[in-house]
């Protein structure tokens, strides 16, 4: 019993050896390429590949998206000008850009759809249109262009779009033959102005790899064989600075004075704030001078005629508390007893008893004599 298994144990282990030696000799590895999803360095960079493409074949690309690049682009290299630039390219910007293709540089822009406007196309004369039905149906998937300095024709995908020099002539065309041009260069001074359709998705990272659009970018931009390494300035989704960026970069100084200016002046026209300070209790007022101002006030008014019969009423009061014998007789017989009782002139009496005070110095000679009588009483 024991013999059996051994011998059927034996069996199975060359059954399973002879299979994995067939495997080895009839199987081989096969290297699979397997389309993965961008990652977020591509998703924020449509131009990635080209920049390794450029780096990896010795030259040297460099992206921005500040349009004020274009007022001034660095000699020497090649500016690949990307689409929605229209707004940012006003007539002085576009005349020092192609003031600098005249002197030497080479400008590579991306014709922008026929319903927008491209002031920079327009400037020399390039007509875009779109092609009709009959010939998008009839549109190959790539055509074959050979760019200056190329060794060979190359492909790369057709565009629907459909370029034509209306002005200027260029001195190199590609595309479609009988269905308008793709490509158009054109020079201009010592420099070149080379414009496309759909070369922005043709270089992008979904397509740079596809036909020949890698080498074709190469050989425009001028990298071929014993040529210097290329400089390239891409400009992509242009942009403008920001008010706030300007002032910052411009006019930091004009700006910080206008803050300290109108940080002074709300400093002395607003109020400080803090704990309120308690509101003094009102004065009281006492009734002398409550009186007192009542006659200033009818001093002023000139109403004195007011005042005295209060003093007379007062006086004759006190004549009848301490002279009821005065006090008793008629006003002509009263003023000689107080003529003599106080040794004042009769008529000074009788005019500060009963006479008019219309004036201030009759007012204040009344009520000096009604005094004097009242402290001999």
């Amino acid at each position: 019993m024991r013999w059996r298994l051994l011998a059927a144990g034996l069996l199975v282990l060359l059954a399973v050896g002879a299979l994995a030696f067939w495997l080895l000799d009839h199987l081989e590895r096969v290297p699979v390429a397997v389309r993965e999803a961008p990652h977020a360095e591509a998703r924020r960079n449509p131009y990635l590949a080209l920049e390794r493409l450029t780096a990896g074949m010795g030259g040297k690309l460099r992206r921005q998206s500040d349009a004020r690049v274009l007022d001034d682009p660095p000699a020497g290299a090649t500016v690949f000008l990307d689409r929605q630039r229209a707004h940012l390219l006003p007539p002085e910007r576009l005349r020092h850009l192609l003031a600098w293709v005249a002197a030497g540089g080479h400008l590579i822009a991306v014709a922008e759809d026929p319903q927008l406007a491209d002031p920079l196309l327009d400037s020399v004369g390039v007509g875009r249109a779109p092609k009709a039905v009959a010939e998008m149906a009839q549109r190959p998937a790539s055509v074959a262009v050979q760019p200056p300095g190329g060794s060979r024709p190359l492909r790369v995908a057709a565009s629907w779009q459909k370029l034509s020099a209306t002005g200027r002539q260029p001195a190199w065309s590609a595309g479609e033959d009988g269905h308008g041009a793709q490509m158009l260069q054109f020079r201009i001074g010592e420099g070149r102005l080379t414009v496309a359709s759909e070369l922005d998705q043709q270089l992008g990272n979904r397509r740079i790899g596809e036909l020949d659009h890698a080498e074709f970018f190469w050989t425009l931009i001028g990298g071929n064989e014993g040529s210097p390494p290329p400089q390239v300035l891409l400009l992509s989704r242009l942009q403008m600075p920001t008010l706030f960026e300007w002032i910052a970069e411009n006019a930091r100084a004009a700006a910080f004075a206008t803050l300290l200016v109108l940080f002074l002046w709300l400093w002395r026209i607003v109020p400080r704030f803090g704990g309120l300070q308690p509101e003094p209790a009102p004065e009281r007022r006492e009734l002398r001078e409550h009186l007192a101002a009542v006659g200033r006030y009818l001093w002023r008014c000139g109403h004195l005629a007011v005042l005295l019969p209060a003093a007379r009423e007062h006086f004759r009061h006190r004549l009848n508390q301490r002279r009821p014998g005065i006090a008793g007789h008629a006003p002509a017989a009263q003023a000689s007893q107080l003529a003599d009782l106080s040794g004042l002139p009769v008529a000074r009496i009788t005019a500060a008893l009963a006479g008019p005070a219309d004036t201030p110095h009759a007012f204040t000679d009344a009520l000096r004599t009604l005094r004097e009588l009242e402290r001999v009483l």
